[in-house]
């Protein structure tokens, strides 16, 4: 069916769930959400996670787009480093607090997986094992080699 309102195109197949169907889901764990932005195909929300009962309280960003990635940040606080690191581990980027929760090469996500079921837990994975790095600066959340040469050459702030 075609019209000036609707177009039908076969390149344009869904590769995912809706946008709709993914925030419907989180505000069932997060019904204190703040949606921030929702079109058809995507969203942008602020949800509070705490991942253990002595945690700071954090304030989580998340980015959908559908058929294209999801972005997570940490947006209430500046992320402190470890005395002996000069980034923080398993992120995009330092300055802009966007963790690093799987990797898309292995195909640890896509847009057929509730984001509600592994996306925020991850976040919550991530945010547990940011706190147990800030003492000594040793990662214990696995995934790739942060400090591939760390027994040879320590990342220090003042080398």
């Amino acid at each position: 069916m075609s019209s000036k309102y609707f177009r039908s195109s076969k390149g344009n197949k869904l590769n995912g769930l809706l946008a709709s169907e993914q925030l419907k889901k989180i505000k069932t764990d997060f019904p204190e959400l703040q949606i921030v932005k929702n079109t058809w195909n995507s969203f942008q929300l602020i949800i509070q996670m705490q991942p253990t009962s002595i945690s700071a309280k954090y304030d989580i960003k998340i980015v959908y787009e559908l058929n294209r990635w999801v972005k997570v940040f940490v947006i209430n606080m500046e992320l402190r480093l470890a005395p002996n690191r000069v980034k923080l581990p398993h992120v995009y980027d330092t300055s802009k607090q966007q963790l690093c929760l799987y990797s898309p090469s292995k195909k640890e996500w896509d847009g057929f997986k509730y984001i509600a079921d592994t996306i925020i837990p991850w976040t919550s994975d991530w945010l547990y094992y940011y706190e147990l790095w800030l003492p000594e600066g040793k990662w214990y959340g696995g995934g790739h080699n942060e400090y591939p040469n760390e027994e040879n050459t320590r990342l220090l702030k003042n080398e």
